[in-house]
């Protein structure tokens, strides 16, 4: 039996599964979070989505591009997809990041706003951070 826990608190929601909490984040390009151990920056936003009510050859994706530093020393950048073509890109709305000990699990939810819908509107990243044991 699973046992799910949400709490919400702003522009933030945790959610305990087990042993693994997952907080909820969300990011303009070159804004940054702490979480743990970890700052997080959101660096660019690639969006090829097909806007809506669109005839599009593909469906394209959305792709989030996150630089995430680890004690002051470890840094790397690591890509969240969205989208119909993620798949063929070798993408994923999912990453898993060890580093220094530490482990991260980063879930792209969302990004917005969709293409012709706000589309003057800057680009906001939703994701969200667990630590699994």
């Amino acid at each position: 039996m699973i046992v799910l826990f949400v709490a919400v608190s702003c522009s933030r929601r945790s959610v305990s599964v087990g042993e693994e909490i997952a907080k909820n984040y969300s990011l303009k390009v070159n804004e940054k979070t702490a979480v743990a151990n970890a700052v997080i920056t959101l660096k660019e936003v690639n969006d090829s989505r097909c806007p809506v009510n669109a005839n599009c050859i593909r469906a394209g994706e959305a792709i989030a591009v996150l630089n995430v530093v680890i004690n002051n020393n470890s840094e790397r950048n690591i890509n969240l997809c969205t989208g119909a073509d993620c798949n063929a890109r070798a993408l994923s709305e999912t990453y898993t990041l060890s580093s220094d000990g530490e482990k991260y699990l980063f879930k792209l939810d969302s990004i917005t706003p969709y293409p012709g819908k706000g589309s003057q509107e800057e680009k906001k990243v939703y994701f969200s951070v667990s630590m699994p044991k």
